[in-house]
């Protein structure tokens, strides 16, 4: 025997012995007879055996024909075991999801939102990593990565989950020393900024759009980190002009700690679920990624439209 025989060999066999017809296997598989035949002698040949006593009116099994019966039969239920167990763990919520997220995105909304969820399922275990560089997530074993802007590699599903934008701000201390830029070109000369290495976004330019205007910005940046909250934190105490998203500088914005700059410019940072295989796969991809954009829709209803109220007012 050269090669595995096939499994449509064998299944067709194991009926054929069961109803000891090739024609009432036929007629259950709905082939021909002339198919039977066929696929048993295929069968036989592959194995250098004889698996029938053949006569003009009935078939009946030789030893060997007993053992591959046997065996068959064995192997046939293994194989639905296992479509069962898959068809299983494409609805039930249970095992490990690996997760990998922006520190600050992470610790703000996927921290609070991974709680609410385990409440609803508690057998879906989570390892979820937080971190501020690019990551692969099929050569680190990550099930989902949440991005937030950013390039998207080919070969993987990207989702758009969140509406966001990154908007121009700076606190009113160094407005007041250094005076409001009037265009995004300032920013590369005329003022400081504070830039942030995150992921994989390029810190060394912005690109911006004011409708269907576009530019590319290099910031003056004096001051310049992989971490989102330390970077508003520079930004709160006056030492630059900032390009940060929406969700993170709303509060701000709202109490007026910080003032939103050049107001009509802003960059499109969409939130994205990036993943390598279909949900309908995988009922765990599918529900956190269904009750994570349920959960963002709630958290950010009316935000853009306080986002622009904010704009109005200044």
């Amino acid at each position: 025997m050269d090669k595995l025989p096939a499994l449509d060999d064998i299944r067709v066999f194991v009926t054929a012995a069961r109803l000891m017809s090739f024609a009432r296997a036929a007629e259950q598989l709905m082939v021909s007879p002339a198919y039977i035949s066929k696929r048993v002698k295929m069968l036989e040949e592959n194995l250098e055996l004889a698996l029938f006593f053949r006569s003009a009116r009935a078939i009946s099994l030789t030893r060997e024909g007993e053992i591959v019966l046997r065996t068959g039969e064995q192997l046939l239920q293994g194989l639905e075991a296992m479509k069962g167990e898959l068809n299983a763990s494409r609805q039930e919520v249970q095992g490990k999801l690996r997760i990998s997220c922006s520190t600050g995105f992470g610790s703000a909304y996927i921290n609070p939102f991974i709680l609410a969820l385990r409440s609803r399922y508690d057998r879906l275990d989570i390892d979820l990593t937080l971190t501020d560089r690019a990551v692969d997530i099929i050569s680190e074993n990550i099930d989902l990565d949440i991005c937030i802007g950013g390039a998207i590699p080919e070969q993987y599903i990207a989702r758009r989950i969140a509406e966001n934008v990154r908007v121009f701000c700076a606190s009113p201390g160094y407005l007041a020393r250094r005076g409001w830029p009037e265009h995004p070109r300032e920013l590369e000369k005329q003022h400081d900024c504070i830039s942030i290495r995150e992921r994989n976004q390029a810190p060394a330019s912005w690109k911006v759009e004011r409708g269907a205007e576009v530019t590319t910005v290099y910031p003056n940046s004096r001051l310049s980190v992989n971490n989102g909250d330390v970077a508003k934190q520079w930004c709160l105490k006056g030492e630059g002009i900032m390009l940060r998203s929406l969700w993170s500088v709303l509060p701000e914005l709202e109490q007026g700690a910080l003032l939103r700059v050049l107001p009509e410019w802003q960059q499109p940072a969409d939130v994205y679920a990036v993943y390598s295989q279909r949900v309908g796969t995988n009922a765990n991809l599918r529900v956190f990624i269904d009750n994570l954009e349920q959960y963002l829709a709630q958290r950010w209803q009316g935000k853009f439209r306080m986002n622009e109220q904010i704009v109005s007012n200044q």
